[in-house]
C-alpha cells in the first residue's frame, strides 16, 4: 500500500505540465492532500478534476482514493528509518564518497519496491516459464543487465539470448512467434532500437516485458507486463549507477521466481551446469 509519494517524485519528469504542477502540490503538502476530496486537491492545485484524474492514471494508481491511501500509508512510515539520495561532491573524503553511494543504493532498492507490482512480476515469472525463447534486448548498461539475466536463466535449461545493436536486435525479434517472450530493458524507456525490436516482436505475437524507470514512456506501453524501478539519481546519471542496481534486483526477482516455480527440475540443471564448469 506504501509508495505513492516514491511513484509522484519518481514519475514527475513525464507528466504533463498540469499534471507536473498537481503532483508538486501533493508532494509539498501531502499530509493535508489526504484529508482533500477531489474537488478540493484540483481548486487548491489550481487544475482540472480530469487532470487529477489522468494523474492517477499515469501513476498507475486505481484511482483518487487509492492515490490518498497509499499517500497516507507512507505518511505512517515517516518514523521509519528514511534515506534521501545524496549528491557527490567534488573534494569529499573517500568514506563520505563510501557512505553516500551505499546509501543511494539501498534507497533505490527501496524506492524500487515500493512501485513494483508484485501481481505483474508473478504474471511476467510465468510467461517467461512457459516460454519457448526468451529474448532480453538493453543497448548500453542495460546491455549489462540483460547478459546477466541471460547467465542465469541458461543454467536453468531455458532458452535465452540476448542483443544488444538495433540490428541483431530486430534479427532476433524477427524470428520470434506467440510461444516466445522479450524484455525490454531500458531506464529511460525511449531507446529507439529496443522499441522498434519490440514492436517486430510483438507483431510475430511475441509477449512482451519492459523494465523501465517508473511513468509511462513508449517501451512500457508497448509490453503486456509493466516492470519498474525508482531511482532519483541526478548527478552521475549517465553512469547509471543506483538504477543499475535497482534494474539488477528485479531481474533476480524474476530469475528466483523462475527457479521456485520449477524448483526440482531448475535445481538439477544448475547442478549439471555447476558440474560441467567445475572442469
Amino acid at each position: 500500500m506504501k509508495g505513492a509519494l516514491v511513484s509522484i517524485e519518481a514519475a514527475a519528469s513525464g507528466l504533463s505540465s498540469k499534471e507536473r504542477k498537481a503532483a508538486d502540490f501533493i508532494l509539498q503538502h501531502s499530509s493535508e492532500v489526504v484529508r482533500m476530496s477531489l474537488q478540493q486537491l484540483a481548486a487548491a492545485s489550481e487544475v482540472s478534476e480530469a487532470t487529477i484524474m489522468r494523474l492517477c492514471r499515469s501513476l498507475k494508481f486505481e484511482g483518487y482514493t487509492d492515490m490518498k491511501l497509499r499517500i497516507t500509508a507512507d505518511l505512517s512510515a515517516v518514523g521509519e528509518e528514511n534515506h534521501e539520495y545524496q549528491p557527490f561532491q567534488v573534494g569529499q573524503l573517500m568514506k563520505e564518497v563510501m557512505e553516500s553511494v551505499t546509501n543511494n543504493n539501498m534507497k533505490s532498492l527501496k524506492d524500487t519496491l515500493a512501485v513494483i507490482d508484485e501481481e505483474i512480476v508473478e504474471a511476467a515469472v510465468q510467461c517467461m516459464n512457459r516460454a519457448r525463447k526468451i529474448a532480453v534486448f538493453g543497448v548500453g548498461a542495460s546491455a549489462i543487465i540483460a547478459e546477466d539475466f541471460k547467465l542465469k536463466v541458461n543454467r536453468i535449461n531455458k532458452w535465452c539470448e540476448t542483443a544488444y545493436s538495433g540490428d541483431m536486435q530486430a534479427v532476433v525479434a524477427a524470428n520470434l512467434n506467440e510461444q516466445d517472450v522479450v524484455i525490454g530493458i531500458s531506464y529511460s524507456g525511449n531507446n529507439n532500437d529496443v522499441l522498434h525490436a519490440l514492436k517486430v516482436a510483438k507483431k510475430n505475437g511475441a509477449k512482451i516485458i519492459s523494465l523501465t524507470h517508473f511513468g509511462t514512456s513508449p517501451i512500457a506501453d508497448q509490453a503486456d507486463y509493466q516492470l519498474f524501478t525508482s531511482s532519483l539519481e541526478q548527478n552521475f546519471r549517465k553512469g547509471a549507477m543506483a538504477s543499475r542496481i535497482a534494474q539488477l534486483n528485479v531481474i533476480d526477482m524474476l530469475y528466483v521466481g523462475m527457479v521456485i516455480q520449477n524448483y526440482d527440475s531448475s535445481i538439477e540443471s544448475i547442478e549439471r551446469t555447476r558440474e560441467a564448469i567445475k572442469h
